[in-house]
């Protein structure tokens, strides 16, 4: 009798607009569902609409695939499995359980304010992932830690289980909204995801970028000592070329995902040309030179000495396709790089950019599938050549948002060429700087050594591996665990002590920003002056410019370039500025 159905006694029960009845596993169709119903005006009369939470629960399964040991999770506000990638688990109360993972779950979920925290639960360790959906929902996922360092697949996964959130969130909008809301309803549900994936994407690059921080900078310490064996030296290399390739793909995904939530901006600066030429001759010239290729650039016509754009998004565009011609040209072979500017106006020029190779080529019927996200033309063949997948979407992308375009030829076994027609601004003349008088320069690193610099870094590793190279280059460091330690460090030292301050962003106790802030305030000496350099594994646009904003000099993102960083400190105490 339908009066006696769990959703009507609910939806009678329930004082809201809507009721969304938990979910049952239907005993006809064998499937889980969820009813959504509404009591009606007369006080006893209920109708319900059914809905299918298969396609969720699909999802969740595909999920748990790529991370063997791990779980990806939707429940409802009462502990009730809405979707498990386990189908076991499927309509279980994990509040009424007990010495399970679900209960265990459900204990530290409902007393967690935080997004993220460790579970532990017979002997295995796992990173819990959690995003609170409207209607008391929530988008979970367990990443057990044997499989946690495996940044790819971990990103891959929670952007699936956050495509999950937004179907959910999709769902719950299109059948609790009257039609007159609906379309206002569904954009802030658009854009409620879209902070969603922006907050975690920022989350997983500091908690990626950490860890790869520290190797790297270890790889570099050990690769200094010249007594250490050519077998220890090789393995080293390889070690350090595996980390940083890591970090590309880990960057290639961030930056696609910067791209799709339309976080990406360009910038508009002037840059001279010669010097953009300059860094990627030493680049691809470089890579030819290890592998033995012929690099030949050509400068047709009369470029201007300067030009205005984003000058690190055009060497990324630039540099991901001369890449991938190195990747792609076995010796003996030739990378040509062709500059060329094809119209002028008063303020903007037409910019040609062709880059050709001598290598494998691309099949023709592949072509068109060259710029979208994660395409390879062929498992087997591309495969020893490594790549995610996304540095040709990527660069198209970029292209399109600078207002050109990008055209391909290619042939197998014959080679390619890419050619990429960006517009960019031209410089009055009386804006062009004027060139300094040449002086006589002083040893570079001489205003460096001595200094003291106080390093304000949650992770003992990457502080001890940042006051190792920072000693290799002559200057001595103070760490201080969290930001409030920095804080306490600085108010309590003699006017002069320290010399500048690296500054991580994320941290427990007192985060990077508020350190800042509180650091400026400081009625000390050196508070109002000394240079603040954030170190930070957030590298977005909006984590640079409330780093700025906060009242720090620069901003450096990690994995810690020594060489950079030198350059940045002796640009700040120099000129009181970082050089651009």
């Amino acid at each position: 009798m339908p009066t006696q159905r769990p959703w009507y006694l609910e939806t009678i029960a329930d004082d809201s607009d809507v009721t969304f009845v938990k979910p049952y596993l239907d005993e006809q169709t064998k499937t889980v569902l969820t009813t959504m119903a509404k009591r009606l005006s007369d006080g006893v009369s209920v109708i319900a609409l059914d809905v299918t939470l298969s396609y969720i629960q699909e999802v969740t399964q595909e999920i748990a695939l790529q991370t063997p040991g791990s779980f990806a999770i939707v429940l409802d506000k009462g502990g009730h499995v809405i979707a498990h990638s386990d189908s076991a688990e499927l309509g279980k109360d994990y509040l009424e359980e007990t010495d399970t993972l679900g209960a265990a779950l459900a204990a530290r979920l409902y007393d967690e304010s935080s997004p993220q925290f460790e579970l532990r639960f017979s002997s295995q360790k796992y990173i819990v992932f959690t995003e609170r959906i409207e209607g008391g929902w929530q988008a979970v996922s367990l990443i057990n830690t044997r499989v946690f360092y495996r940044p790819l697949i971990i990103i891959l996964t929670i952007l699936a289980l956050l495509t999950v959130l937004e179907a959910v969130v999709f769902m719950r909008v299109i059948y609790t909204q009257s039609a007159r809301n609906r379309a206002l309803a569904t954009a802030e549900a658009a854009k409620s995801a879209s902070r969603a994936k922006s907050q975690f994407l920022s989350r997983m690059s500091h908690e990626i970028r950490t860890p790869i921080n520290a190797i790297i900078g270890l790889d570099s310490i050990l690769l200094r000592d010249q007594d250490i064996s050519p077998r220890t030296r090789d393995g080293l290399g390889k070690i350090g070329a595996s980390a940083r390739h890591l970090l590309s793909i880990v960057n290639d995904i961030l930056d696609m995902s910067r791209i799709e939530t339309g976080r990406m901006t360009l910038k508009s600066e002037m840059f001279a040309f010669r010097d953009f030429l300059e860094q990627i001759d030493i680049i691809i010239g470089g890579q030819c030179q290890e592998k033995g290729l012929d690099y030949v650039t050509n400068v047709l016509g009369t470029p201007d000495a300067y030009y205005v754009g984003d000058l690190l998004k055009l060497k990324q565009v630039v540099i991901n396709i001369l890449g991938n011609a190195v990747k792609f040209t076995d010796a003996p072979g030739t990378i040509t790089f062709t500059v060329e500017p094809t119209a002028r106006a008063s303020d903007r020029a037409a910019m040609r950019f062709t880059m050709s190779d001598t290598g494998i080529g691309i099949d023709k019927a592949f072509i068109p599938k060259m710029f979208e996200a994660f395409s390879q033309e062929d498992t087997g063949n591309t495969s020893p050549y490594g790549g995610s997948g996304l540095g040709m979407p990527i660069t198209k992308r970029i292209v399109q948002m600078m207002g050109g375009e990008i055209q391909v030829e290619s042939e197998k076994g014959v080679g390619s060429t890419f050619t990429v027609y960006i517009p960019l601004g031209r410089v009055r003349a009386e804006d062009i700087p004027k060139a300094p008088a040449p002086e006589e320069a002083p040893e570079a690193n001489d205003a460096l050594k001595g200094l003291n610099l106080l390093i304000a870094e949650d992770q003992e590793m990457n502080a001890e591996v940042l006051a190792d190279l920072l000693s290799l280059e002559d200057m001595t460091s103070e760490w201080a665990e969290n930001g409030q330690r920095a804080v306490e460090m600085l108010a309590e030292s003699a006017p002069g002590h320290f010399d500048a301050i690296l500054m991580d962003m994320r941290m427990p106790v007192m985060d990077g920003l508020t350190a800042t802030r509180e650091i400026r305030k400081l009625d000390h000496p050196d508070a109002k002056a000394i240079p603040i350099i954030a170190l930070s594994a957030n590298a977005f646009e909006e984590d640079v410019k409330q780093c700025l904003a906060a009242g720090m000099n620069a901003h450096l993102s990690k994995p810690v370039d020594i060489d950079l960083l030198k350059e940045t400190l002796r640009g700040i105490l120099e000129t009181g500025s970082a050089p651009e």
